[in-house]
């Protein structure tokens, strides 16, 4: 079951200020490829080399694709883009290309990674208690 704990804001919207909670999942732990591919290799016939092997070729594939313009689809997970940005300017012709500047990688989940949040639980995480 996923964990979540309770943290307050400041709602300064209305004419008052007041303190809201809310609910905000945390990690109950970071999952590696090795970890993946030990459970996709008892799940398959691929070696856990194999795995390795697949996905880092996959990473280096989508890396040279989303470098080169193109978005990349993998179905069963979603759609990786890249987002850009530029400087305001006057005209047109000062929009260069030099001023266009890559920002981050998006991911959008496709339908069949999003049916997980379907399934998803959460229960509160005890406070860590002090030594």
């Amino acid at each position: 079951m996923a964990k979540y704990v309770v943290r307050s804001k400041k709602d300064k919207s209305g004419n008052e200020e007041k303190t809201l909670y809310y609910g905000i999942p945390v990690s109950s732990g970071v999952i590696d490829l090795d970890y993946i591919a030990r459970e996709v290799s008892v799940r398959s016939s691929l070696t856990e080399e194999d795995v390795i092997a697949a996905v880092s070729a996959v990473a280096r594939l989508t890396s040279k694709h989303l470098s080169k313009g193109d978005s990349v689809n993998l179905k069963g997970f979603g759609m990786f883009t890249v987002s850009a940005s530029s400087e305001g300017c006057a005209t047109p012709e000062e929009c260069t290309p030099a001023k266009v500047k890559p920002q981050r990688v998006c991911f959008k989940a496709d339908s069949y990674m999003r049916g997980a949040l379907a399934g998803i639980k959460y229960e509160l995480r005890e406070a860590k208690k002090s030594k």
